[in-house]
């Protein structure tokens, strides 16, 4: 049995209307040799109902979680099932703005044998679809990520997971411990395994910012996710004990952003992070603040 040359992986939660849009868009690609993998994590058949609009189409596979898997598992779910040579996420409120952008996608991996990882910029929409700005990396920033993957951190530069493609074989999931940061943490593993990217100027991908449904919506200002998964992630990359002077600022101003006043306030999250650090960075802050 042949496998496709891409598996398309649309994880779901309710929102049928942004789901139809994006398999509206994914059906009139010029190029045609993919799967389309949904998974559903949503309570009720509202997804479901707009799967059957679409069918019968072979190319659909559609499978409904017997258990709520929250994101990212759902994520890693449909990334599980697929067969494809590569993996093309797209979020179910995220949309191809053109019937070549799919075969744009394929051609960054089809024509750089020596990358497994691309991306693309990307046309940030509101919910009403209508364009708020363009998420699109300097040549500089480009530079620096080719550089050490470790410059996505703190600032996630390849945009959310609907704007890369990449090859199957890396067999890479998602880290469930984490929301707020989970992409960046994603790429940064992806790239520390082969820094060899290829990125598209051109905006292949829609995606959705600002709608009240998205993940983002429930972690953004929420103190205990943003202070955990920021100091978890950069424990993960093993960047300490040496904390460069742009990451010093970024948590200076993140502690200072939840009034965080002691060391121990980071610890009764669960957080491991080298204490002496923490003080230094807890003392420049209250330092600082007499200032402000």
């Amino acid at each position: 049995m042949s496998h496709p040359k891409v598996s398309i992986c649309i994880p779901t939660y309710k929102q049928p209307d942004f789901f139809r849009r994006a398999l509206q868009s994914v059906f009139v690609q010029s190029f045609d040799d993919y799967e389309v993998i949904i998974t559903d994590d949503s309570p009720d058949e509202s997804v479901e109902h707009v799967v059957k609009e679409f069918q019968p189409n072979i190319k659909l596979k559609y499978y409904r979680n017997k258990e709520r898997k929250g994101s990212p598992e759902n994520w890693n779910e449909a990334i599980r099932l697929a067969s494809g040579e590569y993996i093309k996420i797209l979020h179910h409120d995220d949309w191809f703005p053109d019937k070549n952008s799919l075969i744009e996608f394929v051609k960054m991996l089809d024509e750089n044998p020596n990358a497994d990882f691309a991306f693309c910029s990307s046309l940030v929409c509101g919910p009403d679809q209508k364009v708020k700005y363009l998420h699109l990396p300097t040549e500089k920033q480009l530079s620096k990520l080719r550089s050490s993957s470790n410059y996505l951190f703190p600032k996630n530069i390849v945009g959310a997971p609907s704007a890369t493609i990449y090859r199957s074989k890396l067999n890479k999931r998602f880290d469930i411990r984490l929301k707020w940061v989970v992409d960046i943490d994603f790429y940064i593993s992806v790239l520390k395994d082969n820094k060899n990217f290829i990125f598209c100027s051109n905006p292949l991908v829609c995606t959705t910012d600002g709608a009240p449904h998205q993940v983002t919506s429930e972690c953004q200002n929420d103190k205990n996710i943003e202070l955990f998964e920021w100091f978890y992630l950069y424990d993960k990359i093993k960047k300490y004990p040496i904390i460069d002077f742009r990451n010093f600022v970024f948590f200076w101003n993140l502690l200072y952003k939840y009034k965080v006043r002691s060391v121990g306030e980071i610890k009764e999250l669960g957080i491991q992070f080298p204490p002496q650090i923490l003080e230094a960075i807890v003392q420049l802050q209250k330092i600082l603040c007499t200032f402000r």
